[in-house]
């Protein structure tokens, strides 16, 4: 019977017994628009195991899927709130790329550009 698969398991699940992923939200940066939302970043949090001891699958499958579940919902929390916030800056701030190039759209069709005579000619 080979022990590379359950040495293999009881390494991964130690290794991740005391991560968690957690949202955070990233530090203000200066800018020219205040906006309601912030960015948000995921961490990795290290818990104290408390003396956990882990001897049969069920052990390590709990702790696999509690470092599996923090991820998967931490980062969901994230990319919906940076979506949330990209939104909001491009629709609310005067230097967001899709308020810029409206600007220049306007600006291009109150300034209209001399006809050539070729065309006049038609």
């Amino acid at each position: 019977m080979s022990t590379r698969k359950p040495f293999a398991t009881v390494s991964l699940a130690l290794a991740l017994s005391a991560c968690v992923v957690v949202p955070v939200e990233d530090e203000v940066a200066a800018s020219s628009c205040d906006t309601y939302t912030k960015s948000m970043t995921l961490k990795t949090v290290t818990a104290n195991g408390g003396g956990l001891h882990c001897r049969d699958e069920a052990c390590l499958a709990v702790i696999l899927a509690v470092s599996a579940g923090s991820l998967i919902v931490s980062g969901s929390i994230v990319l919906t709130n940076n979506t949330v916030h990209w939104l909001e800056y491009q629709g609310s701030c005067d230097d967001s790329f899709l308020n810029t190039t409206k600007q220049r759209f306007l600006d291009s069709l109150d300034d209209p550009k001399p006809v050539s005579a070729k065309l006049l000619a038609q």
